[in-house]
């Protein structure tokens, strides 16, 4: 399978690779073909790897499902990890426009407060208010990011699961390219 890894330091490189019938993964990286063995040496991390007979350390921490920690030989850095359909689902992402998003009451409750005001730029994930359900407090974030346009329930009374919280409008800079 091909894998497109970017490193925290810029670079970028494709890697193909390829399940032997002895367990080993043979690995080409541009012009350069290697053989692999890895074994799981404590299943949190570490791993013995022999890259074409020589071994070496290596602890593979995952920050999420495609960004890592890797640290091979006293050496770490980050990198991303992308196989090839979540390369092309990301292809296709990145080009389609943003849009308008309204945030709804993921359950009934009690809206407590607003935690952005109308006007300010929401990132994707930010907090835009904070619900009480079964005694519990619960931040209601955005999923995609924008402009608060408008508040649409008051602080205090109850909402209903589903129900229309906030609207946002796409980020300034993407309202000119749609």
């Amino acid at each position: 399978m091909k894998y497109f890894l970017k490193s925290g330091a810029g670079g970028t490189f494709e890697v193909d690779v390829k399940e032997l019938s002895d367990g080993s993964w043979q690995v080409r990286c541009g012009d350069r073909e290697l053989v692999a063995h890895f074994r799981d040496v404590d299943r949190l991390g570490q791993y013995a790897a022999v890259l074409d007979g020589r071994a070496y350390a290596a602890s593979i921490e995952e920050q999420d499902e495609q960004h890592l920690r890797v640290n091979i030989a006293g050496v770490s850095f980050t990198m991303e990890a992308l196989d090839e359909r979540e390369r092309a689902a990301s292809e296709l992402v990145k080009d389609r426009p943003a849009r308008a998003e309204e945030v709804r009451a993921p359950m009934p409750g009690i809206l407590v407060a607003w935690r952005a005001a109308v006007g300010e730029v929401i990132p994707p994930g930010g907090a835009i208010a904070v619900l009480e359900a079964m005694k519990m407090q619960n931040e209601v974030c955005s999923e995609h990011g924008g402009v608060l346009e408008e508040l649409c329930a008051d602080p205090g009374k109850a909402v209903e699961a589903g129900q229309v919280l906030a609207r946002l409008a796409p980020p300034p800079a993407s309202k000119d390219s749609r």
